[in-house]
């Protein structure tokens, strides 16, 4: 169900994209005046990855570590802030991107975990401040996150500690239990530099599903800063 939730969401992505281009860089529905636009650009950024609870064996996990991440992004913005003010400025928007992200964890076993996942990220957008030109860029979001376990690091984690009683002293934790995939909320904040199409985003990310039942009953979060480079597709 999520591989397919995910294909349709990119699927969305790609068609966007692809009537822009086909219509010369411009989504024209009618001869009404358009005040919606759609961009569409690359992301990179940088994400500290932590873990709510522990397993019931011992405190594996030691703390995030970071990782990175990269992918594109498709935005829309709608109206205008005023009856003067350019297109696209309005007050709400939208975005859907797809992201790889390497998630990096410090853990008490002979190596650290490092997970790798496609994230297709549907976000809804607030802009509060758009009728103010300076801070017409400013955005709040949030939105359900759909994520794709794609590579994982080691196969096994092994905890030696002798300090745990004679049961625990040898632990083996198999990545390869672990789920395919994660359904997260995201909330966020960022801020686009008008007419430059150079953007700041801060967010949140908090997993809903457990990595898996068994060997690793945690639920993952990430906090993220990214910059993105936005290009204008046209207005619809």
């Amino acid at each position: 169900m999520m591989k397919k939730t995910i294909l349709f969401a990119l699927g969305i992505l790609l068609g966007q994209i692809c009537f822009a281009q086909s219509s010369g860089g411009k989504i024209a529905i009618s001869k009404k005046t358009r005040n919606n636009l759609l961009f569409f650009g690359p992301k990179v950024g940088v994400g500290m990855t932590s873990f709510s609870g522990q397993p019931s064996e011992c405190d594996l996990f030691d703390g995030g570590s970071i990782g990175f991440e990269a992918g594109v992004a498709l935005n829309a913005r709608w109206g205008k802030a005023t009856a003067s003010s350019p297109q696209g400025t309005g007050m709400l928007g939208a975005a859907v991107e797809l992201n790889y992200r390497q998630a990096m964890a410090k853990t008490i076993a002979d190596d650290d975990l490092s997970l790798g996942y496609l994230e297709v990220p549907v976000l809804f957008k607030c802009y509060p401040a758009a009728t103010r030109k300076a801070l017409n860029g400013l955005y709040i979001e949030a939105g359900p996150e759909f994520a794709m376990l794609m590579s994982k690091s080691p196969d096994v984690m092994t905890v030696q500690n002798n300090s745990l009683s004679a049961a625990y002293q040898s632990l083996a934790y198999h990545t390869g239990d672990l789920k395919g995939g994660d359904l997260r909320m995201v909330v966020g904040v960022g801020y686009t530099v008008p007419n430059t199409g150079l953007g700041f985003n801060a967010r949140y990310h908090i997993g809903t599903s457990e990595l898996s039942e068994n060997a690793l009953p945690v639920k993952m979060c990430v906090l993220d800063l990214s910059i993105a480079w936005m290009f204008k597709l046209g207005a619809f």
